[in-house]
């Protein structure tokens, strides 16, 4: 069997096949279409295999409707879905994620995650029907701390953004201190003179961009650099062929900082 599988951010279509696997696992479904869930799925052959869920309020999330298709267990698919939703969480401005859980208390201590007295949760996350109605009172209260942990992020579960200004396309990973962003600039684009704080550098993947800086041209091509410092005006634009670029900034440029609503 091609064990081959793709990983993604569910859409609407996947729904129903995500309830089907969470019911087959004894899993909570009754609110699956009522409270706003964001999940990650794994497919096989364009068949869901795996989940996993968070419902954010704010900067608190909620892991919810982790599983893996009892068939397909030994290819570490549920360390590839927990890792995305980490990235995933980070990215849509989540600082703790919560959880409530009844079995495999261990495995998600591995994951570092901390587990606490059920009261101690904060306010928001105890009045979820996760915690009011469908989970027993005898389940494991855990959290887990994403902005003081080290995350990888994953390309096949980025979610682009589109520059009001330009119709670019974005997606950005940030730090504390440091940003970094990748772009799509279509054809004949003008990002008109402007200037930010934060020192930026940025790569050329493919394509040509053009930078004007002091009334001089600056022409990239692929595998070009250019760093510009903060505060200096500048105004950028590609020619007839699309561009690819990736920036790096310093401190965060919050135009491209791509936190999910």
């Amino acid at each position: 069997m091609d064990h081959t599988i793709q990983y993604a951010v569910a859409g609407t279509d996947h729904l129903s096949e995500i309830i089907t696997l969470l019911e087959r696992a004894k899993l909570p479904v009754s609110d699956i279409h009522s409270n706003k869930i964001d999940f990650i799925v794994a497919t096989h052959e364009n068949k869901v295999v795996g989940c996993i869920g968070v419902e954010k309020f704010v900067n608190e999330g909620l892991l919810r409707s982790f599983v893996v298709d009892s068939k397909y267990r030994d290819l570490k698919i549920g360390n590839a879905l927990y890792n995305r939703l980490l990235c995933f969480s980070y990215k849509a401005g989540i600082k703790t994620l919560h959880l409530l859980i009844t079995s495999a208390e261990e495995y998600f201590l591995r994951k570092g995650f901390s587990t606490a007295e059920r009261d101690g949760a904060p306010v928001v996350i105890k009045k979820t029907t996760e915690f009011s109605s469908l989970c027993p009172t005898s389940s494991v209260y855990m959290f887990f701390k994403l902005d003081v942990t080290a995350l990888s992020f994953y390309n096949d579960v980025q979610v682009s953004q589109t520059d009001t200004e330009t119709k670019s396309s974005f997606w950005s990973i940030i730090g504390k201190n440091l940003q970094f962003t990748s772009f799509e600039v279509p054809a004949n684009t003008v990002f008109e003179k402007h200037e930010h704080d934060s020192e930026q550098i940025t790569y050329l993947l493919e394509g040509k961009l053009f930078f004007e800086i002091d009334n001089i041209v600056h022409e990239l091509s692929k595998g070009d650099s250019i760093v510009i410092p903060g505060g200096k005006e500048h105004r950028v634009w590609t020619g007839s062929v699309p561009a690819k670029a990736v920036d790096a900034w310093s401190p965060v440029n919050k135009k491209y900082s791509s936190q999910l609503e």
